[in-house]
């Protein structure tokens, strides 16, 4: 096929995803993949348990330069030359899980939890074959973020495209596209946040410089303990390849390679510290200089799982709010004054141009309340400026007495190629917290459930 004029190549940007193959998961697809999760997992958390027990909470700078930091958050380069290095610290760290005990991890098949790895075996993880065979460095990323672990694996996890655009849309991802080609383990009651699947990523190009390149993943989430007990969520992006979908060089799109594990373990109350492990080769000749410099901005966004949970909370709050207000009214409950939700389990649609937003209520056809129904100050005329309309439970509230809160939702839109956007909407104080402090295991479970028990009807 010949190479694509510059409209052409518009139009299959945009079209995306929508020109993939149908993909087909084998049972000897899920065993490969289940063992090269785990591989990635044990590779990482060796050198996970050496930061944490055996250095401290600190990195060998003789192996690790600093190559970016900002607030909580610090992202280091592996040095040149420096293997060796990280041989004697990985089999350090062996050394230790081996005399501690067992790491927990996800399991290299359905039936049984993968055996210690010899000390030899913890050297030769995915990131490092993917370091050595692309002569691109390795980047560990540490830091801490706000909240607890649950929250963070609530706002982690994907199990669809829907998800996964929304994670990316939360998380300020650089990704033209993304789409879930397969699940072969989903949740479960007791594990409602372990999840394996295969998933397709799409990402610009940056002009003449590098092309669009895209990369074949799988994905899994879940919860693990280290070799002392200590409770730990992981989450992994793991390059494989697949017979149905080769890479799309008639689309004039590389294909890439990545590895990267990330851990999470909770440091204090309402506090979590985050582990990341990744290489990245892009494929073709883009500069090593730009793809560090890409990776390491983009590894800088660990607040983004909160970001996201707070925001699967509060639209599962008002889904579910809606639900019980239309079950008392006996009508169909709907997100806004003019969209209306398909499903309990579907996002809001965006506001079309000529509707106002939640806040600004002065055109809703409701008369204009004249004091705020928590502290009851007058609200004047100058109504929409001085108060805003709890989007859940459509009490009025004063900006003045601090108890509204703005927040932006990512929200269905059929204006936008992702099929997604994000839109602010507000909420009052007592609302947003209600919502936040949810449990994220129990709306978890309250999520993805039914969907697990939809698939196996079928």
């Amino acid at each position: 096929m010949a190479k694509a004029t510059g409209s052409d190549s518009s139009s299959r940007r945009f079209l995306g995803s929508t020109m993939l193959p149908p993909v087909t998961l084998t049972d000897d697809d899920a065993q490969e993949y289940r063992s090269i999760a785990a591989e990635s997992f044990r590779e990482t958390s060796a050198l996970y348990e050496d930061f944490l027990y055996q250095q401290n909470r600190t990195l060998d700078t003789r192996r690790w330069k600093l190559v970016r930091s900002k607030d909580n958050v610090q992202v280091y380069r592996q040095r040149s030359g420096s293997n060796d290095a990280g041989m004697t610290t990985t089999a350090s760290a062996a050394s230790l899980a081996a005399s501690q005990g067992p790491v927990s991890g996800p399991p290299a098949s359905s039936t049984s939890s993968p055996e210690p790895l010899e000390d030899d075996a913890l050297l030769i993880g995915p990131g490092s074959s993917l370091s050595v065979a692309s002569k691109i460095p390795v980047l560990v990323s540490t830091g801490t973020v706000q909240g607890s672990l649950d929250d963070v694996m609530y706002g982690v996890f994907t199990d669809d495209t829907a998800s996964l655009r929304r994670r990316a849309i939360y998380g300020k991802d650089r990704v033209d596209d993304v789409a879930m080609l397969g699940a072969l383990e989903t949740p479960t009651h007791a594990a409602p946040f372990d999840f394996l699947g295969v998933a397709w990523m799409l990402y610009p190009g940056l002009g003449a410089l590098v092309k669009q390149r895209d990369y074949v993943v799988l994905l899994r989430t879940g919860i693990a303990t280290t070799s002392r007990g200590e409770r730990i969520g992981y989450g992994i992006s793991q390059s494989v390849s697949h017979r149905d979908l080769p890479p799309l060089k008639h689309l004039d799109v590389l294909r890439g390679s990545m590895s990267f594990c990330v851990l999470y373990r909770q440091l204090g109350d309402q506090l979590v510290e985050s582990f990341m492990h990744t290489v990245v080769d892009p494929g073709g000749a883009a500069l090593t200089f730009f793809v560090l410099q890409e990776i390491a901005a983009s590894t800088m966004g660990l607040a983004a799982p909160i970001e996201c949970a707070h925001g699967k909370k509060l639209r599962w709050y008002l889904q579910k709010t809606a639900a019980r207000q239309a079950d008392a009214s006996g009508a169909s409950a709907s997100f806004s004054s003019s969209s209306s939700s398909s499903s309990a389990a579907t996002e809001p649609n965006h506001p079309s141009s000529h509707q106002h937003k939640p806040q600004e209520l002065s055109a809703r056809g409701e008369s204009a309340p004249s004091s705020c129904s928590y502290c009851h100050k007058s609200i004047g005329r100058l109504f929409s400026a001085q108060s805003a309309q709890c989007t859940i439970c459509r009490e009025v509230r004063s900006r003045l007495a601090a108890v509204a809160v703005g927040k932006s939702l990512v929200v269905r839109s059929s204006r936008h190629k992702a099929g997604m956007t994000t839109h602010a909407y507000a909420f009052c104080l007592g609302c947003f917290l209600t919502a936040k402090n949810r449990s994220a295991v129990d709306i978890q479970r309250d999520e993805v459930l039914p969907k697990r028990s939809l698939g196996a009807s079928r």
